[in-house]
């Protein structure tokens, strides 16, 4: 039996899932889709339809939802997690639980210990965005013999319509039918397959109205505390734009070599990652430090060092090659870092009751924020590489403690950390992904958060690729409100791509 306290979008959203059985939960991150997927499944079990359900979620996720489990249920739960010893007793005790949680990585190799299940609950359904990898595969897979299936995402696209269709495949795969029929149906593209419009979105709107529980910020957002956002630019010294300048060809002059004479070569393919080979990696090699430069300088000439370490693995040949050649000699400010701490020197000086999270792609990054910011406050690193024991303890540390202040985490942070008692977030550099940006901002957009209003900053150096990224990352939201929503598009249903070409921006963009 189900023990909590609904809002009211949620007790409509549990009415839908249970009456239609099969639905897509794209709830916005923060607005309780874990208690809503319990109080249907607590629903189901009531009404004899559901005696076992399985939970696949990200292997950060696994003990969250035991204690969500535990605080709305009576329901007896098994984590599957450990050894592979471990696992096949944990399966077997798992008889009789009511709820079975696993990770996607771990229940691929233990399919043949899980049992029967009549309830299957993937959690950042996102994880089965590309419809051909063998995760994806599998869940689908051992989705056709449960009855009743809910995927739970807030972002149902992160970067390109077909991962929706990808999803739909597990929860109802009637709903979207044949792939190349959506493709074609719903995409224009050019003659290198690059997607230039979408077309009857109207159409897809109604369609996904009957299988997806939809609710946006702006649709809950008297539960949700005011949002600000800030973007706050930031311009380059001069030795550090001649730099960029120099790379930013070197990368032009990549791009080139790479698309010349090659008939039918996908460039849209080959930034998004669709081709394994040496020309990418060396565009991404120069993206890459791009992005370093644009953080700090001193993680371009740290990378250099690590590649040339013969004891590890790890560092830029590129960094390293740059390096060698001096192009870092002069490069000596920081023109981010020291907006950044001056932002948050302001946020703790303002009210003692201020907290900060700070996201950043570069886990040395990080590090570097932790010592510059010594002297204002306590803070916790919270990232790939730490153990789930050391992950939790920063999260407890960051909550309880007045003094710690400032929370330091890389991507592995977005997901399943509820992080209500801060008040500002910091985007310090940008993903690729529009969902990992949503999942970065929702750590603070809670229900549950402790201030009336929270604000949202993201910091962006002049003339960069990080405005590219910024304005890439806008146009794939734009392209997931419109194909979920039916916002952005004009009166017959469509809607343009507008963002120009990689080659285009680094020609036209000025430092």
């Amino acid at each position: 039996m189900f023990k909590g306290t609904l809002w009211p979008y949620q007790k409509e959203a549990v009415d839908r899932m249970v009456e239609r059985g099969q639905m897509l939960l794209g709830m916005v991150m923060g607005a309780g889709k874990t208690p809503t997927t319990l109080g249907a499944i607590e629903q189901l079990k009531e009404y004899g339809d559901v005696d076992r359900c399985l939970v696949v979620v990200p292997a950060s996720l696994k003990y969250q939802w035991a204690r969500e489990i535990g605080k709305f249920t009576d329901a007896k739960l098994t984590v599957i997690d450990g050894s592979k010893a471990k696992r096949s007793k944990q399966w077997k005790m798992s008889r009789d639980s009511h709820y079975v949680i696993v990770n996607a990585e771990t229940l691929v190799h233990d399919v043949s210990e899980m049992g029967r299940f009549q309830a299957m609950v993937i959690d950042e359904s996102t994880m089965i965005k590309n419809r051909v990898a063998k995760r994806s595969k599998l869940l689908k897979k051992l989705g056709k013999t449960i009855p009743f299936r809910y995927a739970l995402t807030g972002q149902p696209i992160e970067n390109r319509p077909e991962e929706l269709f990808s999803i739909m495949e597990f929860v109802d795969k009637d709903v979207l039918g044949d792939f190349k029929l959506f493709d074609r149906t719903f995409i224009v593209r050019d003659s290198w397959g690059k997607p230039i419009r979408y077309r009857n979105l109207d159409r897809m709107n109604k369609t996904m109205r009957e299988c997806m529980v939809r609710k946006t910020r702006e649709d809950i957002k008297d539960q949700l505390p005011t949002i600000i956002h800030q973007v706050i630019p930031v311009p380059f010294d001069t030795s550090g734009a001649k730099v960029y300048r120099s790379i930013a060809n070197d990368l032009l002059n990549q791009i080139a070599s790479a698309t010349k004479g090659k008939s039918g070569f996908n460039l849209w393919s080959h930034y998004n990652g669709g081709a394994d080979n040496e020309a990418q990696g060396q565009i991404m090699a120069r993206l890459t430090v791009l992005r370093m430069l644009c953080d700090n300088p001193e993680l371009v000439r740290k990378s250099a060092l690590e590649y040339q370490n013969a004891d590890t693995a790890s560092g830029s040949q590129y960094a390293s090659e740059i390096c060698a050649q001096g192009w870092l000699e002069a490069t000596r400010q920081t023109p981010k870092l020291d907006a950044c701490l001056s932002y948050i020197e302001d946020v703790l000086g303002e009210d003692p009751a201020n907290k900060v999270v700070l996201f950043s792609f570069f886990k040395e990054n990080l590090r570097l924020i932790q010592k510059a910011t010594s002297k204002m406050t306590s803070s916790v690193l919270f990232m790939g590489g730490m153990s789930a024991e050391e992950r939790d303890a920063s999260k407890q540390e960051f909550a309880n403690n007045p003094d710690c202040r400032l929370f330091l985490s890389s991507d592995a942070g977005g997901y399943g950390v509820d992080l209500p008692m801060a008040n500002y977030l910091i985007s310090y550099d940008l993903p690729w992904s529009s969902g990992k940006l949503e999942q970065r901002e929702a750590r603070i957009i809670r229900l549950s958060s402790e201030f009336p209003h929270v604000t949202i900053a993201t910091f962006v150096m002049q003339g960069s690729i990080e405005e590219r990224q910024y304005e890439m990352l806008q146009m794939k939201k734009s392209v997931n409100e419109a194909f979920i929503d039916g916002n952005n598009v004009d009166a017959e249903g469509n809607m343009s791509i507008t963002l120009d070409t990689l080659s285009s921006f680094l020609r036209e963009s000025q430092l």
